[in-house]
């Protein structure tokens, strides 16, 4: 006698994921989502849907089907158009369907070399994003929470032992070795990036390349002569960094330095705040001048926890308003969608993919072909996603959740949320 039990399918589009005795079902299209408590024939229904060898179809029994909990399961399902139960009579085995996997068109490892070493088969175009160029750093004047900004966001001032610059040659070496892929985003940036003795060939040799180019300072660097200079150049802008407390109208006078109000187009304002204090001023700052491209930068100064905890953790609710599509649920899964692509260089030739981990290489000695290749074969960064990190690897919402920031791995912690209240330790 053929088998009358119906086919319970998932579409395509479904994401699952089980933690302990939760379900999250998530339709990526219409953003629904569900979360199921699991009793005992939910929790083996389960079971099976989240099994990839069941491909997302999974035969019903008799018992099955008239059980009050899987009832309600399947009507939810149809209700947000994440499933249903096919006939057994539409087909003579069992049904065929797309499990929702990512296709990673050029690989999350270096291709097998083929003869030469140097002949890796890698294609840097398909990874290279951003680079960013310190051109010089330096000893710290004193004690400040600022010393360890650069670890938490692109910031000018990255400090070292000693003062050390970027010769001329490494950075039109690595200039024009960046040249050969696209698209790149470079950046400009160190401890006093106007104060850097080869800043004219720097900016002369930058005008060859077709990338977009970006400049870094703090606004206490400010120069009403290289500025306008800079911002001349085609495909080019800056990022000004601003820390509290500053008058208003200091900042004001930047912009009446520019001799053109369109150049005022291509700079952007970083405040970089520590308190709800300061958030406040930054706050004023911006709508007094009418700022519109502005963002701000928390920084964390090993005791404002609470302020971070009021202004940058997420809730719940947050979370799950997030929406991410199909195609960001894949890459949140496989990548670190901030890091990815990234490459840092400090003066000496320093390579990092992010500044929180080991260095990849030096680009002293090392193409971008090989540091390009150590971090996809044996680095950190690109690939650091919640689905490793305590606690998000247990959280039933660590793809809905944005990529994992600089932050979190300067501060080891990786629930900026309310989701688990008492992972406090720093």
């Amino acid at each position: 006698m053929k088998d009358s039990s119906p086919w319970l399918f998932l579409e395509p589009y479904v994401q699952l994921l089980r933690r302990d005795d939760s379900l999250l079902v998530y339709n990526t299209i219409s953003k629904a989502v569900l979360e199921i408590d699991l009793t005992g024939s939910l929790s083996e229904l389960a079971d099976e849907l989240t099994n990839p060898e069941n491909g997302y179809v999974v035969p019903l029994s008799m018992d099955q089907l008239q059980d009050a909990d899987i009832q309600e399961f399947v009507n939810q399902l149809r209700g947000y158009f994440m499933g249903d139960l096919l006939d057994p009579s539409w087909s003579a085995g069992k049904p065929v369907n797309l499990m929702p996997e990512p296709l990673v068109k050029h690989g999350l490892m270096p291709p097998a070399s083929k003869g030469s070493v140097m002949n890796t088969g890698l294609e840097v175009r398909n990874y290279l994003q951003e680079i960013t160029l310190y051109l010089n750093t330096g000893p710290d004047a004193g004690e400040s929470p600022l010393a360890e900004a650069g670890f938490q966001f692109t910031y000018p001032d990255l400090f070292s032992e000693k003062a050390l610059e970027m010769h001329i040659n490494l950075f039109r070496a690595l200039v024009d070795d960046v040249n050969q892929y696209t698209p790149t985003l470079i950046h400009l940036t160190g401890k006093n990036l106007l104060e850097y003795p080869a800043l004219e060939q720097a900016i002369s040799h930058l005008t060859s390349s077709p990338f977009q180019k970006k400049y870094h300072i703090l606004a206490r660097q400010w120069n009403r002569r290289i500025i306008p200079v800079i911002l001349a150049q085609k495909n080019t802008s800056m990022a000004v960094y601003i820390t509290f407390p500053v008058p208003s109208d200091v900042i004001a006078s930047f912009l009446t330095d520019l001799p053109d109000a369109k150049l005022l187009k291509k700079i952007e304002f970083n405040l970089i705040v520590s308190s709800q204090e300061e958030l406040v001023m930054a706050l004023k700052i911006a709508d007094d001048l009418e700022l519109t491209n502005v963002y701000f930068k928390p920084l964390f100064t090993g005791e404002n926890l609470d302020f971070f905890r009021e202004n940058v953790f997420v809730s719940k609710e947050e979370i799950l308003v997030a929406q991410p599509d199909q195609k960001q649920v894949f890459s949140r899964n496989s990548i670190n969608e901030n890091d990815f692509g990234k490459l840092s260089i400090l003066p000496g030739g320093e390579v990092f993919a992010n500044l929180n981990d080991p260095s990849i290489g030096n680009a002293t000695t090392h193409s971008l072909v090989d540091l390009v290749s150590e971090e996809l074969r044996n680095g950190v960064s690109w690939q650091r996603s919640r689905k490793i990190v305590a606690p998000c690897s247990g959280c039933l919402y660590q793809f809905l959740c944005p990529p994992i920031s600089s932050y979190e791995v300067f501060m080891k912690r990786y629930n900026f949320c309310n989701v688990y209240p008492n992972g406090e330790e720093l």
